[in-house]
């Protein structure tokens, strides 16, 4: 066991697991911990499985093949919703504000999951595709509607061939403001960028993973892996005008949420 912050700082992506089975010992102690969480309303439920069959029937979310469990991370106003009937009460809350609060308290027990995990010697790695793919996520783990999934979390124990490397962050002048926000001038963005660029440059995080987006239009693609950095990346991920094939409103509305 390690100490609290020890488990933050190390804490990396992982995307190779060994065939180490995660006992229901081991789950029960990490999903019970993830509850402790705080919370808005208890508005997230969580599904998970270690069927694989179940892993491959969910298309284009990305699951890596040695995943020993997956789980997906609901907010579940189906639940609400029957309680306040159970008072004799009839629910008429702001779907917005309903999907905002499970949102937090998804995102609250989500991070208790990954650091519990951690502690135990698990590993883990979000799949922030979900939302976009709640169509497929519903039909195979029979979702009801005003259930909508926030992420997915492949988990397993560490494939200790594989070499991870923590990945950089902004420095925390310009994330973590005292008294007001601070918007950024045009050196604070370029230190950001660098801070970013260079860490994952240095570690080959985009040669190693052969995950370099392309341009849109089949435009000619003059940034070569030594140059491909995060903010390359992660600025061709918002070229793109959504995930999938419809926007992810109309995805939640297809789901029972009325948004406006």
């Amino acid at each position: 066991m390690k100490d609290i912050f020890s488990i933050m700082h190390d804490r990396r992506s992982i995307r190779k697991f060994t065939d180490k089975e995660v006992t229901k010992e081991v789950l029960e102690q990490i999903l019970t911990a993830g509850f402790r969480a705080p919370f808005a309303a208890q508005l997230c439920s969580i599904v998970y499985t270690s069927d694989k069959e179940k892993m491959k029937m969910l298309k284009g979310i990305g699951i890596y093949p040695t995943t020993q469990v997956l789980m997906i991370f609901f907010v579940d106003y189906d639940r609400m919703e029957k309680i306040i009937r159970a008072r004799g009460y009839e629910n008429i809350f702001d779907d917005g504000m309903s999907l905002w609060l499970g949102i937090q308290d998804a995102t609250l027990v989500i991070e208790n999951v990954i650091l519990s995990a951690e502690a135990l010697g698990l590993g883990s790695v979000l799949l922030g595709v979900i939302p976009q793919r709640a169509d497929v996520v519903s039909e195979v783990f029979n979702v009801p509607q005003r259930v909508f999934p926030v992420v997915g979390l492949c988990l397993g124990y560490p494939d200790p061939s594989v070499e991870t490397d923590t990945r950089p962050r902004y420095p925390l002048r310009y994330s973590a403001f005292e008294d007001e926000y601070k918007a950024l001038d045009e050196t604070a963005i370029k230190e950001c960028m660098k801070s970013m660029d260079e860490g994952y440059i240095t570690q080959g995080y985009y040669i190693k993973n052969k995950a370099k987006i392309p341009l849109p239009d089949g435009k000619d693609d003059d940034v070569d892996y030594d140059k491909y950095s995060w903010s390359e990346h992660i600025s061709r991920k918002h070229l793109r005008e959504r995930w999938g094939d419809d926007t992810l409103i109309n995805v939640i509305r297809r789901h029972g949420f009325k948004i406006e």
